[in-house]
Protein backbone atom coordinates (compact mmCIF):
# COMPACT_ATOMS: atom_id res chain seq x y z
CA UNK A 1 0.00 0.00 0.00
CA UNK A 2 1.47 3.27 -0.79
CA UNK A 3 2.75 5.29 2.26
CA UNK A 4 4.39 8.49 2.81
CA UNK A 5 7.97 8.25 4.91
CA UNK A 6 7.85 11.12 7.56
CA UNK A 7 11.34 12.57 8.29
CA UNK A 8 12.39 14.20 11.63
CA UNK A 9 15.36 14.13 14.18
CA UNK A 10 12.42 16.12 16.39
CA UNK A 11 10.23 13.54 17.80
CA UNK A 12 7.60 16.01 19.12
CA UNK A 13 7.47 17.85 15.54
CA UNK A 14 7.29 14.11 13.41
CA UNK A 15 4.68 13.02 15.79
CA UNK A 16 2.37 15.77 15.03
CA UNK A 17 2.67 15.77 11.44
CA UNK A 18 2.23 12.00 11.37
CA UNK A 19 -0.40 12.32 13.27
CA UNK A 20 -2.00 15.11 10.52
CA UNK A 21 -0.96 13.00 7.91
CA UNK A 22 -3.26 9.92 9.26
CA UNK A 23 -5.99 12.24 9.64
CA UNK A 24 -5.92 13.37 6.28
CA UNK A 25 -6.01 9.28 5.22
CA UNK A 26 -2.69 8.63 4.56
CA UNK A 27 -0.26 5.75 5.29
CA UNK A 28 3.08 6.79 7.12
CA UNK A 29 6.43 5.77 7.98
CA UNK A 30 8.98 7.36 10.19
CA UNK A 31 12.51 7.63 10.17
CA UNK A 32 14.66 10.06 12.75
CA UNK A 33 17.86 9.51 10.74
CA UNK A 34 19.14 10.23 7.23
CA UNK A 35 20.40 6.69 7.21
CA UNK A 36 16.98 4.93 8.81
CA UNK A 37 15.52 7.39 5.73
CA UNK A 38 17.52 5.85 2.84
CA UNK A 39 16.44 2.23 4.13
CA UNK A 40 12.83 3.08 4.07
CA UNK A 41 13.23 4.67 1.11
CA UNK A 42 13.59 1.28 -0.73
CA UNK A 43 10.21 0.66 0.17
CA UNK A 44 9.42 3.12 -2.16
CA UNK A 45 7.02 5.73 -0.48
CA UNK A 46 4.59 7.64 -2.52
CA UNK A 47 6.38 11.05 -1.06
CA UNK A 48 9.16 11.75 1.43
CA UNK A 49 8.27 14.66 4.01
CA UNK A 50 12.01 15.26 4.75
CA UNK A 51 13.53 17.53 7.10
CA UNK A 52 16.90 19.52 5.75
CA UNK A 53 18.71 19.15 9.19
CA UNK A 54 19.46 15.79 10.78
CA UNK A 55 21.98 14.05 12.28
CA UNK A 56 23.73 11.75 10.92
CA UNK A 57 23.02 12.36 7.08
CA UNK A 58 21.63 15.60 5.84
CA UNK A 59 18.46 15.92 4.05
CA UNK A 60 20.05 17.59 1.01
CA UNK A 61 22.70 14.43 0.58
CA UNK A 62 19.40 12.17 1.37
CA UNK A 63 17.50 13.40 -1.19
CA UNK A 64 20.42 13.26 -3.32
CA UNK A 65 20.73 9.84 -3.06
CA UNK A 66 17.41 8.98 -3.41
CA UNK A 67 16.93 10.73 -6.27
CA UNK A 68 20.44 8.94 -8.21
CA UNK A 69 18.98 5.41 -7.15
CA UNK A 70 16.97 4.34 -9.75
CA UNK A 71 15.37 2.36 -8.08
CA UNK A 72 13.98 5.10 -5.88
CA UNK A 73 14.48 8.08 -8.14
CA UNK A 74 11.29 8.27 -8.88
CA UNK A 75 10.20 8.89 -5.66
CA UNK A 76 8.64 12.25 -4.52
CA UNK A 77 10.59 14.11 -2.00
CA UNK A 78 9.48 17.50 0.12
CA UNK A 79 12.13 19.00 2.08
CA UNK A 80 10.55 20.82 5.62
CA UNK A 81 13.07 23.00 7.69
CA UNK A 82 12.21 25.55 10.72
CA UNK A 83 15.87 26.69 10.57
CA UNK A 84 16.92 26.38 6.78
CA UNK A 85 14.74 29.95 5.60
CA UNK A 86 16.68 31.83 3.01
CA UNK A 87 16.25 31.99 -0.54
CA UNK A 88 20.06 30.09 -1.16
CA UNK A 89 18.78 27.07 1.20
CA UNK A 90 15.67 26.67 -1.31
CA UNK A 91 17.60 26.52 -3.63
CA UNK A 92 20.29 23.84 -2.73
CA UNK A 93 17.60 21.57 -2.03
CA UNK A 94 15.73 22.29 -5.13
CA UNK A 95 19.03 21.80 -7.08
CA UNK A 96 19.66 19.10 -5.29
CA UNK A 97 16.69 16.99 -6.58
CA UNK A 98 13.92 17.56 -4.04
CA UNK A 99 10.09 18.62 -5.87
CA UNK A 100 8.88 21.13 -2.92
CA UNK A 101 10.89 22.69 -0.13
CA UNK A 102 8.57 24.68 2.68
CA UNK A 103 9.51 26.28 5.79
CA UNK A 104 7.71 26.17 9.07
CA UNK A 105 5.65 26.96 10.78
CA UNK A 106 3.01 25.83 7.94
CA UNK A 107 -0.57 25.35 8.41
CA UNK A 108 -1.78 21.87 8.49
CA UNK A 109 -4.08 22.17 5.53
CA UNK A 110 -1.22 23.81 3.50
CA UNK A 111 1.04 21.18 3.76
CA UNK A 112 -1.82 18.47 3.16
CA UNK A 113 -2.56 20.48 -0.07
CA UNK A 114 1.05 20.71 -1.17
CA UNK A 115 1.31 16.70 -0.93
CA UNK A 116 -1.71 15.85 -2.79
CA UNK A 117 -0.78 18.30 -5.81
CA UNK A 118 2.36 16.84 -6.10
CA UNK A 119 1.17 13.18 -5.90
CA UNK A 120 -1.62 14.60 -8.37
CA UNK A 121 1.64 15.99 -10.64
CA UNK A 122 3.10 12.59 -10.21
CA UNK A 123 0.61 10.68 -10.85
CA UNK A 124 0.14 12.59 -14.36
CA UNK A 125 3.60 12.07 -15.05
CA UNK A 126 3.43 8.58 -14.74
CA UNK A 127 0.55 8.35 -16.41
CA UNK A 128 2.07 10.46 -19.86
CA UNK A 129 5.19 8.11 -18.92
CA UNK A 130 3.45 5.06 -19.37
CA UNK A 131 1.41 6.57 -22.67
CA UNK A 132 5.01 6.96 -24.17
CA UNK A 133 5.92 3.62 -23.19
CA UNK A 134 3.02 2.08 -25.27
CA UNK A 135 3.78 4.54 -27.79
CA UNK A 136 7.42 3.57 -28.40
CA UNK A 137 5.89 -0.52 -28.30
CA UNK A 138 3.89 0.77 -30.94
CA UNK A 139 6.25 2.20 -33.12
CA UNK A 140 8.78 -1.00 -32.68
CA UNK A 141 6.14 -2.70 -33.32
CA UNK A 142 4.80 -1.50 -36.87
CA UNK A 143 8.04 -0.84 -38.42
CA UNK A 144 8.90 -4.27 -37.86
CA UNK A 145 5.94 -5.59 -39.17
CA UNK A 146 6.46 -3.13 -41.96
CA UNK A 147 9.67 -3.78 -42.44
CA UNK A 148 9.04 -7.45 -43.72
CA UNK A 149 6.88 -7.12 -46.33
CA UNK A 150 8.82 -4.16 -47.78
CA UNK A 151 11.89 -6.22 -48.23
CA UNK A 152 9.83 -8.80 -50.04
CA UNK A 153 9.27 -6.10 -51.88
CA UNK A 154 12.38 -4.61 -52.67
CA UNK A 155 13.96 -8.28 -52.84
CA UNK A 156 11.29 -9.65 -56.05
CA UNK A 157 11.82 -6.29 -57.54
CA UNK A 158 15.69 -6.63 -57.95
CA UNK A 159 15.09 -10.33 -58.83
CA UNK A 160 12.13 -9.50 -61.53
CA UNK A 161 14.65 -6.29 -63.25
CA UNK A 162 17.48 -9.38 -63.46
CA UNK A 163 14.89 -11.44 -65.22
CA UNK A 164 13.58 -9.73 -67.55
CA UNK A 165 16.65 -7.59 -68.68
CA UNK A 166 16.33 -6.49 -72.21
CA UNK A 167 12.64 -7.66 -72.44
CA UNK A 168 10.92 -4.88 -71.27
CA UNK A 169 10.33 -1.48 -73.23
CA UNK A 170 11.57 1.80 -71.69
CA UNK A 171 7.94 2.80 -70.34
CA UNK A 172 7.94 -0.54 -68.60
CA UNK A 173 11.23 -0.43 -67.10
CA UNK A 174 10.93 3.01 -66.12
CA UNK A 175 7.98 1.18 -63.97
CA UNK A 176 9.91 -1.08 -62.25
CA UNK A 177 12.47 1.44 -61.40
CA UNK A 178 9.73 3.26 -59.53
CA UNK A 179 8.53 0.62 -57.70
CA UNK A 180 12.56 -0.15 -56.47
CA UNK A 181 12.75 3.49 -55.68
CA UNK A 182 9.36 3.63 -53.48
CA UNK A 183 10.90 0.58 -51.66
CA UNK A 184 14.04 1.97 -50.82
CA UNK A 185 12.24 5.49 -49.88
CA UNK A 186 9.96 3.56 -47.62
CA UNK A 187 12.50 1.68 -45.79
CA UNK A 188 14.32 5.07 -44.91
CA UNK A 189 11.17 6.35 -44.05
CA UNK A 190 10.36 3.79 -41.80
CA UNK A 191 13.86 4.04 -40.35
CA UNK A 192 13.31 7.71 -40.03
CA UNK A 193 10.09 7.14 -37.71
CA UNK A 194 11.32 4.46 -35.67
CA UNK A 195 14.48 6.62 -35.08
CA UNK A 196 12.25 9.68 -34.21
CA UNK A 197 9.85 7.51 -31.95
CA UNK A 198 13.22 6.59 -30.02
CA UNK A 199 13.71 10.27 -29.52
CA UNK A 200 10.57 11.41 -28.46
CA UNK A 201 11.17 9.28 -25.28
CA UNK A 202 13.29 11.13 -23.84
CA UNK A 203 17.34 11.70 -23.61
CA UNK A 204 18.63 8.18 -23.26
CA UNK A 205 22.26 7.96 -21.62
CA UNK A 206 23.56 11.45 -20.86
CA UNK A 207 26.88 11.52 -19.79
CA UNK A 208 29.84 13.91 -19.93
CA UNK A 209 31.66 13.51 -23.59
CA UNK A 210 33.44 15.83 -25.95
CA UNK A 211 31.21 17.02 -28.73
CA UNK A 212 34.33 17.71 -30.84
CA UNK A 213 35.04 13.84 -30.48
CA UNK A 214 31.64 13.23 -31.45
CA UNK A 215 31.87 15.72 -34.28
CA UNK A 216 34.94 14.29 -35.33
CA UNK A 217 33.35 10.92 -35.33
CA UNK A 218 30.73 11.91 -37.47
CA UNK A 219 33.30 13.37 -40.11
CA UNK A 220 34.52 10.09 -40.47
CA UNK A 221 31.49 8.46 -41.09
CA UNK A 222 30.37 11.44 -43.77
CA UNK A 223 33.85 11.12 -45.23
CA UNK A 224 32.96 9.70 -48.90
CA UNK A 225 29.96 12.34 -49.39
CA UNK A 226 32.12 15.26 -48.11
CA UNK A 227 35.00 14.86 -50.70
CA UNK A 228 32.55 13.53 -53.84
CA UNK A 229 30.95 17.31 -52.81
CA UNK A 230 34.01 19.00 -52.31
CA UNK A 231 32.24 20.13 -49.16
CA UNK A 232 34.67 22.19 -46.30
CA UNK A 233 33.93 21.84 -42.60
CA UNK A 234 35.58 24.47 -40.32
CA UNK A 235 35.75 23.28 -36.15
CA UNK A 236 37.63 23.35 -33.31
CA UNK A 237 37.76 23.51 -29.98
CA UNK A 238 34.77 22.14 -29.12
CA UNK A 239 33.28 21.54 -25.23
CA UNK A 240 32.75 18.94 -23.30
CA UNK A 241 28.54 19.10 -22.60
CA UNK A 242 26.27 15.88 -21.19
CA UNK A 243 23.97 14.46 -23.46
CA UNK A 244 23.05 11.36 -25.00
CA UNK A 245 26.15 10.17 -27.34
CA UNK A 246 23.93 9.02 -29.91
CA UNK A 247 22.06 11.65 -30.09
CA UNK A 248 24.25 14.57 -31.04
CA UNK A 249 25.99 12.35 -32.90
CA UNK A 250 22.21 12.11 -35.40
CA UNK A 251 22.51 16.27 -34.59
CA UNK A 252 25.84 16.90 -36.19
CA UNK A 253 25.18 14.23 -38.97
CA UNK A 254 21.80 15.51 -40.20
CA UNK A 255 22.90 19.23 -40.24
CA UNK A 256 25.87 18.34 -41.83
CA UNK A 257 24.35 16.47 -44.27
CA UNK A 258 21.50 18.99 -44.80
CA UNK A 259 24.08 21.40 -45.82
CA UNK A 260 25.33 19.28 -48.20
CA UNK A 261 22.05 18.26 -50.22
CA UNK A 262 20.67 21.95 -49.80
CA UNK A 263 24.06 23.49 -51.04
CA UNK A 264 23.78 27.04 -53.46
CA UNK A 265 25.77 27.14 -56.71
CA UNK A 266 29.34 27.05 -54.75
CA UNK A 267 30.71 24.06 -52.75
CA UNK A 268 29.54 23.59 -49.84
CA UNK A 269 30.91 25.52 -47.15
CA UNK A 270 30.06 24.63 -42.94
CA UNK A 271 31.30 26.53 -39.99
CA UNK A 272 30.41 24.85 -36.79
CA UNK A 273 31.12 27.03 -33.81
CA UNK A 274 30.45 27.28 -30.21
CA UNK A 275 30.68 29.57 -26.76
CA UNK A 276 30.04 29.35 -23.22
CA UNK A 277 26.53 30.52 -22.25
CA UNK A 278 25.99 30.60 -18.54
CA UNK A 279 25.84 26.82 -17.73
CA UNK A 280 25.31 26.06 -21.03
CA UNK A 281 26.95 25.71 -24.11
CA UNK A 282 25.95 28.18 -27.67
CA UNK A 283 26.77 25.98 -30.91
CA UNK A 284 25.98 27.21 -34.43
CA UNK A 285 26.51 25.37 -37.62
CA UNK A 286 26.27 27.51 -40.24
CA UNK A 287 26.39 26.67 -44.26
CA UNK A 288 26.24 28.94 -47.40
CA UNK A 289 23.32 27.04 -48.57
CA UNK A 290 20.05 27.76 -50.40
CA UNK A 291 18.48 29.14 -47.03
CA UNK A 292 14.88 29.01 -46.12
CA UNK A 293 12.46 31.97 -46.00
CA UNK A 294 12.30 33.33 -42.25
CA UNK A 295 8.22 32.37 -42.70
CA UNK A 296 9.59 28.91 -42.52
CA UNK A 297 11.85 29.11 -39.62
CA UNK A 298 9.27 27.32 -37.68
CA UNK A 299 7.92 24.88 -39.67
CA UNK A 300 11.17 23.14 -40.97
CA UNK A 301 11.06 21.36 -37.34
CA UNK A 302 7.71 19.87 -37.56
CA UNK A 303 7.58 16.23 -38.02
CA UNK A 304 7.11 15.10 -42.03
CA UNK A 305 7.81 18.65 -42.98
CA UNK A 306 9.50 19.11 -46.05
CA UNK A 307 10.38 22.51 -47.95
CA UNK A 308 11.53 21.08 -51.44
CA UNK A 309 9.79 17.51 -53.21
CA UNK A 310 10.48 14.66 -54.17
CA UNK A 311 13.95 15.40 -55.92
CA UNK A 312 15.23 15.34 -52.85
CA UNK A 313 15.04 12.07 -50.62
CA UNK A 314 14.02 12.49 -46.74
CA UNK A 315 11.41 11.73 -44.58
CA UNK A 316 10.70 15.26 -43.34
CA UNK A 317 11.73 14.21 -39.63
CA UNK A 318 15.88 15.14 -39.72
CA UNK A 319 15.36 18.59 -37.95
CA UNK A 320 12.35 17.08 -36.22
CA UNK A 321 14.59 14.59 -34.43
CA UNK A 322 17.81 17.07 -33.81
CA UNK A 323 15.16 19.41 -32.01
CA UNK A 324 13.81 16.71 -29.99
CA UNK A 325 17.73 15.42 -29.01
CA UNK A 326 18.34 18.97 -28.04
CA UNK A 327 14.89 19.49 -25.79
CA UNK A 328 15.16 16.24 -24.40
CA UNK A 329 18.89 17.44 -23.17
CA UNK A 330 17.36 20.30 -21.64
CA UNK A 331 18.55 22.75 -24.77
CA UNK A 332 16.74 24.91 -27.31
CA UNK A 333 17.32 24.60 -31.23
CA UNK A 334 16.30 27.62 -33.39
CA UNK A 335 17.85 28.47 -36.91
CA UNK A 336 18.60 32.28 -38.63
CA UNK A 337 18.42 32.30 -42.65
CA UNK A 338 17.31 34.07 -45.66
CA UNK A 339 16.50 32.74 -49.06
CA UNK A 340 20.25 32.54 -50.96
CA UNK A 341 21.67 33.71 -47.92
CA UNK A 342 22.47 30.38 -46.35
CA UNK A 343 21.61 29.23 -42.61
CA UNK A 344 22.79 29.25 -39.41
CA UNK A 345 21.51 26.55 -37.07
CA UNK A 346 21.85 27.15 -33.18
CA UNK A 347 21.45 25.10 -30.16
CA UNK A 348 22.25 24.79 -26.54
CA UNK A 349 23.32 21.95 -24.92
CA UNK A 350 24.07 22.04 -20.99
CA UNK A 351 28.15 21.60 -20.01
CA UNK A 352 29.37 18.50 -18.69
CA UNK A 353 28.48 18.08 -15.10
CA UNK A 354 31.64 16.30 -13.66
CA UNK A 355 34.35 18.86 -14.71
CA UNK A 356 34.36 21.99 -15.96
CA UNK A 357 37.06 21.80 -19.79
CA UNK A 358 36.46 22.79 -22.67
CA UNK A 359 37.03 20.84 -24.95
CA UNK A 360 39.59 18.40 -25.53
Amino acid sequence: MPFILNVDDYAPGRYTRTKILRQAGFEVKEAATGGEALRIAKEKPQLILLDVNLPDIGGYEVCRRVKQDPETAGTIVLHLSASSLLPEHRIAGLDGGADSYLTEPIAPEVLIATIRALIRAHSAEEALRYSNRQLRDFANMITHELKQPLRSVAIYSDLLSQKVEGRLSVGEQEYLAQIRTAARLMGQRIDSILEYSRAEQGGGDTRDISSEEVLEECLDELQMLIAETCTQVDHHDLPHVHVNKTGLTRVFVNLITNAIKYKGPADPIITIRSKPQGESHLFSVHDNGLGIEPRFHNQIFEPFERLHGAELSGAGLGLALCRRVVTSAGGEMWVESNLGEGSTFFFTLPGAKGRAAHSV
